[in-house]
């Protein structure tokens, strides 16, 4: 791209713009692009050509370097653009975070601004430390999860909103109404980097309101705003409608579908229309609240103590592309399917089988090779591992598409039988929702399961629990223990790509059978009786991910230990509790010291390697103390009866090693070995005594 230059003096440039510069691409271009400029120009030059205001506030660097508008640049030179575009505000006394956390009281509609310090931040950090705390404050024992008395908690990291690669992750907490114990899920996107931006650490929803409403927050002004017009929209309307009536295209939206409305206990918050936080029914709480959304822009940028630190690490990322996220940029997650069926330990036929034969038909090449039109990125990450989809009913209307949306530059897929479209702006299937909602259903179609997952997105509701769900009735259903009669004449039968669609909108709306399955598995096969409870794959009452403990060890404390239940992140481990806590990506290749330098340069603060043990022990620690007080124990930390049972090519997983797991991680956690209730020595280390009043 270039100006009247002259071409005998000319130089071209590489840059990469980050977080809200991304604006500034070329329609439908994605990742670093090249710009042709005069031989004696200047960063100053640069924005110009690019459409960037003069008085714009941009952090520009060069060759890794920061950088003034006056540097001059240089022939091959590589750009970094990350700093926010606009505001700035007032010089903050803290880096990374603001010391404001916002409580709303949906039952009065009031808010009110808590200032909890610095030495909160310090301990808590953020994510699950931030909900558990809340938690254990606000919600009574034995709470209803659907009623006035739990709270929906917004937690960000210290870590969210700072301009490097995996800084956009945000979690959202509750009592889960799918478990009955610690509820959270994390998300991506830009949500949550929005919500920093805007100047808030959290949000704390107390209450019931008395109709549906959703919340405004620009900048540092709140505002309770009708959703009656909203209420029963999918998505994607509910955004499109929000967006017009409040004026602004880069306002953030986090919002519950139909499935949250009607209080399936499965369902999600989406944000960005295809970033989800996914498990535990956090949907279902929002809903029960009658929240419909949550709408926020943000301008100012999150203060950072150590700019150039953090700059050299984003640069690392992009410059490691190849050699540490190579896979993850190609495909997302799933370009590993076809081996661990292989290997014998993909979910097939609700766990039963380990491999399937059609695996190449629907993995993530499979997505890449016939359906996907690019790959999308969170806030401020170069790695960009998030499929887009897009398919149409007709090939007409897909040559259509590929033409005057894309340029050329993609094939857009058709559906050969005229079935199914896919909107875009609903993203695509990521691993686990390729598993849930395919294999382990005995599905190959591809475009089928595309759709679901995009229903999934638009009625806002978690595919893992879902698909886990509908593979328990069917093997109930073929094992004659749920009839027709039951049913309401619907067949529930594996390898029934058709049948499926049918179904997730039946659950979402709460109709006939759907009724029942909107309950999540566990609640179903306890109200069915007949034997259907050996058939569930449920921890703590969450159905487990597409990850079988019999095939991956890795696996076997995350299901059988995560706070939440059937867990796939490893919660449990030091690394993966750290990252939930400040905000940071599990999917980015950093090594524990560059999570060490990470937080440093963002917060400033003299972490050590220890602190960031005990901080991911504190966090794990306060959401035991949540579970103990709810009911939960020992026999909670225990898979189904199905792990027990082997595979085809992996011995089952047996009570005995389940136990051995479950004690060996009380005593590194400093919990009492028999029962799992943490110490007084570790209450004490984690300075967790004034939460553990709460605990009972």
């Amino acid at each position: 791209m270039s100006g009247r230059i002259d071409s005998a003096r000319a130089i071209t440039v590489t840059v990469t713009f980050f977080a809200d510069l991304r604006r500034f691409l070329p329609r439908g271009a994605d990742g670093p692009q090249r710009y042709t400029l005069s031989g004696n120009a200047t960063i100053a030059d640069l924005l110009a050509l690019i459409g960037v205001a003069p008085d714009a506030d941009v952090t520009a660097a060069v060759d890794g370097e920061l950088a003034e508008r006056e540097t001059a640049l240089h022939e091959g030179a590589d750009i970094m653009l990350l700093s926010p575009m606009e505001g700035g505000g007032d010089v903050m006394d803290r880096y990374g975070y603001w010391n404001k956390i916002l409580h709303v009281n949906l039952t009065d509609r009031s808010t009110r601004i808590e200032e909890p310090g610095d030495a909160f931040f310090r301990r808590y950090a953020g994510g699950r430390g931030l909900i558990a705390h809340y938690l254990l404050k606000y919600v009574p024992k034995g709470a209803d999860p659907l009623g006035p008395d739990n709270i929906l908690v917004i937690a960000p990291g210290v870590l969210t909103g700072a301009p490097v690669p995996g800084a956009g992750r945000h979690s959202v907490g509750a009592k889960s109404p799918l478990t009955g114990g610690f509820g959270e899920s994390e998300s991506g996107g830009y949500w949550g980097a929005e919500l920093k931006r805007a100047g808030w650490d959290g949000i704390v929803f107390h209450g019931v309101s008395p109709t549906p409403v959703y919340l405004w927050i620009n900048e540092g002004e709140v505002e309770f705003r009708d959703a009656s017009n909203l209420w029963g929209k999918i998505t994607g309307e509910v955004e499109d409608l929000i967006l017009a009536e409040l004026g602004d295209p880069r306002i953030r939206i986090a919002q519950i579908g139909p499935a949250g409305e009607n209080l399936v206990r499965f369902a999600c918050i989406a944000n960005e229309l295809n970033e989800v936080a996914g498990r535990t029914g956090m949907g279902a709480v929002m809903g029960s609240k009658r929240l419909k959304a949550i709408a926020v822009r943000g301008k100012t940028p999150v203060k950072i103590a150590d700019q150039p630190g953090l700059l050299a690490i984003a640069k690392w990322v992009s410059g490691t592309m190849d050699e540490k996220h190579r896979a993850f940029h190609e495909f997302g997650t799933g370009a590993a399917m076809q081996g661990k069926s292989l290997e014998g330990g993909m979910p097939v036929l609700n766990y039963r089988l380990g491999a399937a034969d059609t695996i190449a038909k629907v993995d993530a090449i499979a997505v890449r090779d016939q359906v996907r039109v690019k790959m999308g990125a969170c806030y401020a990450c170069s790695v960009r591992c998030k499929k887009v989809v897009h398919i149409e009913e007709k090939e007409e209307a897909a040559r259509a598409a590929a033409e005057n949306i894309y340029k050329g530059r993609a094939k857009v897929a058709f559906d050969p039988l005229g079935r199914y479209s896919v909107d875009p702006r609903y993203g695509g299937p990521e691993y686990e929702s390729l598993a849930a909602l395919g294999v382990n259903l005995g599905l190959e179609d591809l475009i089928a399961i595309c759709k679901s997952n995009e229903m999934c997105n638009y009625l806002a509701m978690d595919t893992v629990s879902l698909g886990c769900t509908l593979a328990w009735a069917m093997e109930c259903f073929e094992k004659g223990i749920l009839t027709l009669d039951d049913t309401g004449g619907v067949p529930l039968r594996f390898r029934d790509a058709d049948g499926v669609i049918k179904l997730v909108e039946m659950i979402a709306y709460r109709q006939g059978i759907g009724d029942l399955l909107a309950e999540g598995s566990q609640r179903a096969a306890q109200r069915l009786g007949r034997g259907s409870e050996a058939f569930l794959t449920t921890v703590k009452g969450m159905e487990m991910a597409m990850h079988d403990p019999r095939h991956m060890p890795v696996m076997r404390a995350s299901y059988l230990l995560a706070p939440t239940g059937g867990d796939h992140m490893r919660q449990t481990s030091n690394r993966n509790g750290l990252r939930n806590q400040i905000g940071l990506c599990h999917f980015l290749a950093y090594e524990d010291d560059q999570s060490l330098q990470i937080i440093k340069t963002v917060t400033g603060w003299d972490i050590t390697p220890e602190e960031m043990v005990t901080t991911a022990h504190r966090g794990l620690t306060l959401a035991r103390l949540f579970n103990l007080r709810e009911g939960m124990s020992r026999a909670d930390d225990r898979l189904p009866a199905r792990f027990s049972d082997p595979l085809p090519k992996h011995a089952g997983f047996s009570r005995e090693q389940q136990d051995k797991v479950v004690t060996d991680y009380y005593v590194e956690q400093g919990w009492d070995a028999k029962t799992g209730v943490p110490t007084a020595e570790t209450i004490c280390a984690l300075e967790l005594e004034a939460d553990a009043v709460h605990a009972g």
